[in-house]
């Protein structure tokens, strides 16, 4: 939690250098001090809510999801039972999934540890394929394009830069997001109305005092005398204190089960924080792959427009001494164009993706963010051999948005019970003391003490039963998101196991695509300065070699991306489990 304090810090000091401008030697003077002192500064109370935010996730919830075997389940669990069973859907029988690992001998498998069968046979062990990823290296400016003369062709708008790695990453975003700060927030607001809704329970006190000056008198008569009898003449002024209680003993179940309500749907807005940060995590994690694959891409586009050079200077010296065509140097400077337009276009790519985990991590515009990683490499997360049953129930016990909707579900159903409060009685207890005098004499106490049972029935009954019928509707409606989460769950890990599977293999044969295009490359460029192969040639060449490197980047992000979706969709992802992955 330090690390995260410390790295939220740094970007928040940032943000405050970023304002500053380079040519004003105050300025710059401000930005070193403001950056050498920040350890010292004081933390921001936004820091501060977020830290209490990602402290009160790690409260275990209370929140028991339904099962089918619970003596009587939820009705939606039993629909949810029904829907994932396989049956017919047409006319057409179910069959099971033939695998083909059932066609393959046992005794031909060699053993999970047995590198050198799976290296002799031509398939990298996975540790292997892990290891070799796609080297990244900050290309020289002079190698870039320059799109205006005061502006640096990386950074372009940008006055500061930073290295960060995930780790960096994934701690200032939990330090200061305002995601994780908004539903913190609405987590503290939910938690007051539920202290307000059982505050309902203590009874009310009263009290006052009164001062009443009256002059006058009142006729005999009034009060059964004579014509003839003097009349009773007032004080000159009468003193009232009052103080007592009332207690509404009951009200129909209205407060009891207002407060069940209110306590369902703070667990929710709980889970519903947990659900937040999880989302955060990983929206950071894309983002921070996707500057990553932007900034291999902006490596393999410079290379590209390096050898489109080569090969202009190539056909223009062999134009001079007569063994190339004039065609042979237009080809070439088009593809140079073309390969100059692909490294303009990736510089803007590139920093369009730093600044989108800039605003993910709630940190300066001004400031540019590159990444540490000098290998874009695979990072599993998740056990290959761990089958998708068991990432589904994994994901039943952990994920944050399943407990969120049935606390919902379970507040609607108190909701129902709040509203036909109105139609039963009510009982109330009070009891109150009075003091009254006249002038400066003391006060001569009265006490009361009263005990009654109200029933009111407005309107005939009909908007309270209307209110009823509407909160059963109401109630039905929490239970099929309820159950529409857990059929999204299932989506989700499904979809997520899947595509870490297809990635993982497109990272194989990326690799193959490499390895051909370099030796089509070279065999393009023999031939070529050999008399035997055509320009054209070369340059498909380098296309294809250009395209593979993509390919490879493209795969390798794609899977670590896959990995950290697969880790939230099971609801395992943690700044931890992002950079060491889970064990399960």
């Amino acid at each position: 939690m330090e690390t995260s304090i410390r790295a939220a810090k740094s970007i928040s000091l940032l943000a405050l250098t970023a304002v500053t401008c380079t040519s004003c030697a105050t300025c710059a003077t401000l930005a070193t001090l403001v950056s050498s002192c920040g350890p010292a500064l004081a933390v921001t109370a936004q820091i501060k809510e977020n830290r209490e935010a990602l402290t009160d996730t790690e409260t275990l919830s209370k929140t028991r999801l339904p099962v089918i075997s619970d003596k009587k389940p939820a009705p939606y669990i039993r629909e949810l039972e029904d829907s994932q069973k396989a049956k017919s859907i047409g006319k057409s029988a179910v069959q099971a999934v033939e695998l083909p690992a059932l066609r393959i001998n046992q005794a031909d498998i060699p053993a999970i540890g047995d590198t050198a069968s799976n290296t002799s046979s031509g398939i990298e062990s996975d540790a292997d394929n892990e290891n070799k990823g796609v080297k990244l290296s900050q290309p020289p400016l002079k190698a870039l394009i320059t799109v205006q003369d005061n502006l640096n062709p990386i950074a372009l708008d940008a006055r500061f830069w930073e290295r960060i790695s995930l780790q960096d990453a994934l701690d200032a975003t939990l330090g200061q997001n305002l995601d994780i700060d908004t539903n913190f927030a609405s987590l503290r607001a939910q938690k007051y109305q539920y202290l307000s809704t059982i505050s309902q329970f203590l009874p009310d006190l009263s009290g006052g005092y009164t001062l009443a000056g009256i002059n006058g008198s009142i006729p005999a008569s009034l009060f059964g005398g004579s014509g003839s009898a003097a009349a009773t003449k007032f004080p000159g002024s009468i003193q009232l204190l009052t103080t007592g209680f009332t207690y509404k003993a009951y009200q129909g179940g209205r407060v009891m089960f207002s407060s069940l309500e209110q306590r369902h749907r703070y667990r929710a807005s709980r889970s519903a924080l947990k659900g937040s940060v999880n989302d955060v995590l990983l929206s950071t994690a894309q983002r921070y792959y996707n500057l990553l694959y932007n900034e291999a891409l902006l490596d393999i586009r410079v290379r590209a427009v390096e050898i489109s050079e080569e090969q202009v200077r190539i056909n223009s010296s062999q134009k001079k001494a007569g063994t190339a065509t004039n065609l042979n140097v237009l080809q070439s400077q088009a593809q140079l164009a073309s390969d100059q337009q692909s490294l303009v276009d990736q510089q803007s790519t590139r920093r369009q993706s730093a600044i989108q985990l800039a605003s993910v991590m709630n940190s300066s515009f001004s400031q540019d963010l590159t990444c540490a990683e000098k290998t874009l490499h695979k990072r599993r997360l998740i056990d290959r051999t761990i089958p998708i049953e068991s990432l589904l129930q994994i994901a039943i016990d952990k994920r944050p948005e399943l407990k969120q909707y049935e606390e919902l579900r379970l507040a609607a159903k108190r909701a129902i019970v709040v509203a036909s409060a109105p139609l039963q009685p009510t009982v109330t207890l009070a009891g109150s003391v009075y003091g009254i005098g006249t002038g400066s004499k003391s006060l001569d106490p009265i006490y009361v003490l009263n005990f009654g049972v109200n029933w009111k029935l407005g309107s005939l009954g009909a908007t309270d039963l209307a209110n009823i019928k509407s909160a059963r509707w109401q109630s039905r409606q929490a239970a099929i998101q309820a159950k529409r989460s857990f059929l999204d769950v299932f989506q989700q890990v499904r979809i997520a196991y899947d595509q870490s599977l297809a990635a993982d293999k497109r990272i194989e044969h990326a690799s193959a695509q490499i390895v051909a295009a370099e030796e089509e490359l070279r065999i393009a460029i023999m031939r070529m300065k050999a008399g035997i192969g055509l320009n054209i040639d070369v340059l498909n060449a380098q296309r294809d070699r250009t395209q593979a490197s993509i390919n490879k980047a493209k795969a390798i992000v794609d899977f670590n991306v896959a990995q950290s979706q697969l880790l939230h969709d099971v609801g395992l992802i943690s700044s931890t489990g992002l950079t060491r992955g889970v064990k399960i």
